[in-house]
């Protein structure tokens, strides 16, 4: 079997994955080495999302679909499985991606989350978020809509327009116009 595939190449679609449908439950140190075999040994991953770090996109309790990953095909923009630290696995969006020597070294942060997690090797990158399942319909993360939506979050992580970084973006647009400067101390 090939690592890096096509889905329907192994065996399966974006909507059903080489892996069992059939539930498993686990620790959570326990999903983390087991997603990593998975994913590592090529075969497809559906799990239920726990938390709310990618709100509104990924909300608790929505099924996620996740396809082994080249780490070079990985761009900012993607939502990837990912080890931050050990026994430790989350599907975080990648915000920058850095190319040295050493190879491919990714930021990770969660929508709803104000900084990132840091940064990533290759070696940590399990793979790549391609579809998930909300109250029996499938959204597919793939389409040109989302993969704009998922540019348009990175440039939101990026320039920090959280609550407060929108607040003080809106401050220097404001400042910044002819006439209010000097209204505004």
């Amino acid at each position: 079997m090939r690592r890096y595939g096509d889905p329907a190449q192994e065996g399966g679609t974006p909507a059903t994955p080489v892996a069992t449908r059939a539930a498993i439950p686990c620790t959570s140190s326990a999903f983390a080495e087991l997603s990593a075999a998975i994913l590592g040994a090529g075969v497809a991953l559906r799990f239920r999302a726990q938390g709310t770090s990618m709100a509104p996109l990924v909300r608790d309790g929505d099924v996620l679909l996740v396809w082994p990953v080249d780490p070079g095909a990985v761009r900012a923009g993607d939502l990837v499985l990912c080890s931050t630290a050990p026994g430790r696995v989350v599907v975080h969006r990648v915000i920058r991606k850095e190319v040295c020597r050493e190879g491919s070294r990714f930021t990770v942060q969660g929508d709803a989350l104000s900084r990132p997690d840091g940064q990533i090797a290759e070696a940590q990158l399990h793979g790549r978020v391609r579809a998930l399942e909300r109250a029996g319909t499938q959204i597919d993360l793939d389409r040109p809509v989302m993969t704009a939506l998922g540019r348009l979050a990175v440039l939101r992580s990026r320039w920090n327009l959280g609550r407060e970084g929108r607040l003080r973006l809106a401050r220097r647009l404001v400042k910044g116009l002819p006439g209010l400067s000097r209204y505004l101390a």
